[in-house]
């Protein structure tokens, strides 16, 4: 009998240890995003403020933090202390994400742990854009549908283009801090997944 319980022990053991494994607690095997976790540093992520306002008049103040994140131990981090300039935004982005695997009619769902902390004005969003040229092919958004302002612990956001039309030279996503916005806001654990 002790040999019986035994077996079920090592049993129940294993069975506990895969869950504990499981897609849930690791980053996701098909993410198309580089450095998602946001654990080696920006490497991979660009930040930039929008064209017209290069030289960051509303002094955004952003970089690789141990503030705050969803999943050890870093974060990406953006703030604002004072609106100068109403049209006035920045991001961070990625880009050149490897689209030869995509199947044309794939979805693709865009995915970010974002925590805001007195975020006030428009807030922050997300974004999936596919580039042909000089040409965008597709621009896919949380602004105007999924307000992402105040202050919360990290909550996960995502955004989904329904039918990639393949035929692009460069794939973006990007995490924008939007215009007449303050406060602060960390975004972590970012992935880019495709459905077939």
């Amino acid at each position: 009998m002790n040999r019986f319980l035994l077996i079920c022990y090592l049993f129940i053991v294993s069975v506990v240890l895969s869950a504990c494994t499981s897609n849930d607690t690791q980053p996701q095997d098909n993410n198309l995003l580089k450095n998602g976790s946001v654990e080696q540093q920006s490497q991979n992520w660009y930040f930039n403020y929008d064209a017209l306002h290069s030289a960051n008049p509303n002094g955004f103040a952003f970089g690789h933090t141990s503030e705050a994140a969803s999943s050890p131990q870093y974060s990406l981090k953006v703030n604002c202390n004072a609106v100068k300039n109403d049209s006035a935004f920045c991001f961070y982005g990625q880009s050149n994400i490897p689209v030869s695997d995509i199947p044309v009619g794939a979805r693709l769902t865009l995915t970010a742990k974002i925590k805001p902390v007195n975020l006030i004005g428009q807030g922050v969003s997300i974004a999936i854009r596919g580039d042909k040229g000089n040409q965008v092919m597709f621009f896919k958004t949380t602004q105007a549908t999924t307000p992402i302002t105040g202050t919360s612990e990290f909550k996960q956001y995502s955004v989904t283009l329904d039918n990639y039309p393949g035929n692009i030279d460069n794939l973006l996503v990007f995490m924008v801090y939007l215009p007449k916005t303050t406060g602060h806001v960390y975004f972590d654990d970012l992935a880019l997944t495709v459905n077939k």
